[in-house]
């Protein structure tokens, strides 16, 4: 099959030609060997940490995804990338058809002035009000409407539901779309939503949603937003989505999800396909940087949390990296031996889990981070990820028993929304509270101006944990300075030989330096 491809591939040695297929796919027409072995090097990539897939264990994968199908075809969110590669390899193209996904009669300047026109007798972005929609946002708003097809990566708190709103407005008020799905990663985000659209709009246009997720009415035939949780959207039949026009995927990384990826192949009509996440993968060599393009579409924007706190649209924040030095010789030696060994029976995976074992059960440890969240003055959030084995909870029966004068409150996924929010809403009234909370529970939709620590108390490398977390508290309120972040590292090395919590501290420390944070390393024995 290789042979006879190759074959008709010879036949244009000049220019590599494709066209746009049922504005689904491109399809490569026509290219010379070089430039298909090329193509299908660069649309070839493995997942991340694909050595643990278990089927990469039994030697059935080899982590590998190839983007091409077997009509030689990639999916049409990835015609940027595709234009990327050849002008690195300095190969031409032509894609025919490919206008059709850049709305190029709409100009900035036109959409700034209709933006402003909408917003002007809004009473808190209208012109006697001090909130003006930000440049950033407006720029947002206008590359999604330009390129139909696209992702923005913007941080916590840079304002994504009001772009959504923008972006539905206009979409809406120019007779583009009759009907735009929001797809979200959870039920509060759906009511934070469906609020925020009613605010935002000023009674301007005739809005009529309907909100999807568990035991509500999945009718949507008269409504012109739809906001769903993937878990509920993802049981519709394809019928379901026909009338869809503009699909959102709000929290993109989600994106690598079965659930999610079905939903979005099921909006067959849409017109505008976009996504939006503070925490997009940006590792060009792994699949799921692929993925997220093949789905929804190009990167087209970027609004770091850097940039936001140079503007003063966030707090600033600081992190202190208590880096924590075990000085027992023998432990640390034993851990140097496991690592010596790694076999397919005691892999890295185990050893990880052994020396998160340790520092669980490490008392000193343990003490000194409680000591640490006891000295602390104003609202804390205290982030931990291990619920089996009851860490957080550990960390919360010693502060309830030794602390008598704040309030404390635990949330793992045992505990019901409505008590959360109670909790939330709690710290967000007061300055004396401490909430222990997993990290699973405090994901997106939740939105706290009021916390001023935030404690990392279980180690991680998780690019988009660690941007998560640090976007909990970095909301704006008045007479806030900054966030204090604070992450523990724990350095269990012998003989320069660094262990695996170790290794993914200094991951965390990339990710501030990438991230532009300002950070202090300091060294407890």
């Amino acid at each position: 099959m290789m042979i006879i491809l190759c074959n008709i591939y010879l036949k244009f040695n000049y220019m590599i030609l494709a066209n746009v297929v049922d504005n689904k796919y491109i399809k490569i027409v026509s290219c010379n060997n070089d430039e298909y072995e090329q193509l299908s090097y660069s649309f070839r990539k493995r997942i991340k940490n694909w050595r643990f897939s278990p089927l990469v264990k039994k030697k059935i994968w080899d982590g590998y995804i190839s983007f091409f199908n077997k009509k030689n075809e990639l999916n049409i969110g990835l015609w940027n990338e595709l234009l990327n590669v050849c002008k690195n390899f300095n190969y031409e193209i032509k894609i025919d058809g490919l206008d059709d996904f850049l709305r190029c009669d709409l100009s900035y300047d036109d959409f700034e002035k209709w933006v402003n026109e909408f917003f002007s007798d809004h009473p808190k972005f209208g012109i006697n009000s001090d909130y003006k929609i930000r440049d950033y946002q407006i720029r947002a708003a206008y590359n999604v409407i330009k390129y139909k097809l696209s992702l923005t990566e913007i941080a916590t708190g840079g304002g994504k539901t009001l772009i959504y709103f923008i972006v539905f407005a206009y979409l809406k008020s120019h007779g583009i779309i009759n009907k735009m799905l929001i797809v979200v990663p959870n039920v509060s985000l759906i009511i934070q939503m469906h609020e925020n659209f009613i605010s935002y709009n000023n009674k301007k246009l005739q809005i009529k949603d309907a909100m999807i997720y568990a035991d509500t009415e999945k009718e949507i035939k008269d409504a012109n937003v739809v906001i769903g949780t993937f878990q509920s959207l993802t049981k519709q039949k394809a019928s379901w989505f026909n009338d869809i026009d503009c699909i959102c995927i709000d929290e993109a990384h989600y994106t690598n999800c079965t659930s999610i990826k079905s939903i979005i192949s099921k909006c067959n009509n849409a017109k505008i396909k976009f996504g939006m996440s503070g925490t997009l993968e940006r590792n060009e060599d792994c699949a799921e940087y692929l993925t997220l393009q093949a789905y929804i579409g190009p990167f087209v924007d970027r609004i770091s949390a850097d940039f936001l706190i140079n503007n003063n649209y966030i707090s600033d924040v600081f992190i202190k990296v208590i880096h924590l030095k075990y000085k027992d010789v023998d432990i640390n030696k034993s851990f140097y031996e496991l690592r010596k060994r790694k076999s397919d029976k005691l892999d890295g995976a185990k050893i990880l889990s052994i020396e998160k074992q340790f520092i669980r059960d490490h008392r000193d440890r343990f003490l000194y981070i409680c000591n640490m969240i006891e000295k602390t003055t104003k609202n804390t959030l205290v982030l931990f990820n291990d619920v089996k084995y009851k860490y957080g909870r550990e960390i919360y029966d010693y502060l309830r028993n030794n602390i008598n004068n704040r309030k404390i409150f635990y949330i793992d996924g045992s505990v019901g929304v409505k008590l959360r929010n109670y909790y939330f809403k709690t710290m967000e009234n007061n300055n004396n509270v401490i909430v222990v909370a997993s990290i699973g529970t405090l994901g997106e939709g939740v939105s706290i101006n009021n916390i001023y620590n935030i404690f990392l108390v279980e180690g991680f490398k998780s690019d988009k944990i660690i941007r998560q977390s640090i976007g909990r508290g970095v909301r704006l309120k008045e007479g806030k300075e900054k966030l204090i972040f604070i992450d523990f590292i724990d350095d269990l090395s012998y003989g320069g030989h660094k262990n695996y919590l170790l290794k993914q501290g200094l991951e965390r420390i990339n990710i501030y330096q990438n991230e532009n944070f300002n950070f202090k390393i300091y060294d407890v024995d």
